[in-house]
């Protein structure tokens, strides 16, 4: 079975839902990821299967708010919520950013996480860049090495965030490949601490090799495309739509081939 391919609608978030996801239904992709904000639309159950319906592109992310969404929620009861969103519209995945440096991770996956999971849905915890020394508390790993995630169980590895912290990406996946249920694939310069989201093939990341190493592992989850709006081209429609295509393309590329023939 293919890997899905999927857009990430945080990648187009100064435009509304409707009009990202007929983007992406033009451009070809398998499926969509919801970043959750603070409009009511990202969060509504009715308008989110009317999309899916509509544009015939199936939700199969959420990614909760990163800062606080319309619930108006503390960030642990959006994660449930959130989940249980996923689970009443047949989303089966739900990224989860871990607590910021500092707090109790191990509290944190028994607990919130944990309830989470309870939906019924796949919680799968992100991978976060470094950014920089002095940075992180010492009560925890910053989670932006794949040894933080060890006991985390399911997870999602951001390849920007990789770069962002001056990490291997094929070692990264190779070690959390038993963890690993979700991908936002973008490029980067490997600049320390500069989390950019580039277009794939526009930077510096092995991304072709470990889009290869994906499909050959067997690899159970979707690659979804989660980048910045201004690559793409905003707020030219042609731009965008022209760019989400070569995306979309290169991706599928790399899904194809080989490591060997990728590298």
């Amino acid at each position: 079975m293919s890997v899905p391919v999927v857009f990430s609608t945080g990648s187009l978030h100064p435009f509304g839902l409707d009009r990202v996801f007929g983007w992406a239904a033009e451009a070809g992709f398998d499926g969509m990821e919801v970043m959750m904000d603070d409009r009511w639309d990202t969060h509504q159950r009715a308008y989110l299967l009317d999309l899916a319906g509509r544009h015939g592109l199936p939700i199969l992310a959420l990614h909760p708010p990163i800062y606080q969404g319309a619930w108006r929620l503390g960030p642990e009861e959006t994660l449930v919520r959130s989940a249980r969103l996923a689970r009443r519209i047949s989303c089966p995945l739900v990224v989860a950013h871990p607590p910021p440096p500092g707090r109790p991770l191990r509290r944190w996956t028994a607990g919130t996480l944990a309830m989470a999971r309870g939906e019924g849905v796949t919680v799968a915890v992100e991978n976060m860049p470094a950014n920089g020394p002095g940075f992180f508390g010492v009560r925890r790993g910053s989670c932006h090495l794949p040894g933080h995630l060890a006991g985390a169980g399911e997870v999602t590895l951001d390849t920007s965030h990789v770069g962002a912290s001056g990490l291997d990406l094929l070692a990264a996946r190779e070690a959390l490949a038993g963890q690993l249920r979700h991908v936002h694939l973008s490029d980067s310069n490997i600049i320390a601490g500069k989390d950019e989201h580039r277009l794939p093939g526009k930077g510096r990341l092995p991304l072709k090799p470990f889009l290869a190493a994906l499909a050959a592992d067997g690899y159970p989850g979707a690659v979804s495309l989660e980048l910045k709006p201004w690559p793409l081209g905003t707020p030219d429609p042609a731009v965008i739509l022209e760019r989400m295509r070569a995306a979309l393309e290169y991706t599928r590329e790399g899904l194809r081939g080989t490591a060997a023939e990728a590298s």
